[in-house]
């Protein structure tokens, strides 16, 4: 009788944890698909000339400060959720930023190392 009961446990937790095992599965492809999709830009913009590619590149890769939402500041590199999260409150709270240097006085930016700081406002832009 307590193999049945082993059994019965074992199969409820499968069923029960199959759900939550397929969304992060999803969510995994999910971000596969995406990176081919940028490597594909990366490519076209490796056959333009070189100038004009790092251009374009800097172009489109900046954030703007003052329009951004958590989610597109967390593509930002070295943003993590709680970061950008201050920064769309900070923003809230003291009005648009007027430049990049203004990230400073962010919660959570204020002891950060200059070298970082400077990587992290080098992606975003103020317009």
């Amino acid at each position: 009788m307590s193999f049945y009961r082993t059994l019965l446990a074992a199969v409820a937790a499968v069923a029960i944890a199959s759900p939550v095992f397929a969304d992060d599965t999803a969510a995994t492809q999910g971000t596969n698909e995406a990176a081919p999709a940028m490597q594909v830009s990366d490519n076209t913009s490796a056959q333009a000339p070189a100038g004009d590619a790092a251009a374009a590149t800097a172009e489109q890769a900046k954030v703007n400060l003052n329009k951004a939402t958590v989610k597109e500041l967390v593509k930002v590199k070295g943003l993590n959720a709680s970061k950008a999260k201050a920064i769309v409150a900070y923003r809230k709270k003291h009005g648009d930023f007027k430049s990049t240097d203004d990230l400073s006085s962010v919660k959570g930016f204020k002891k950060m190392k200059p070298e970082t700081l400077k990587e992290i406002t080098d992606q975003l832009s103020v317009e």
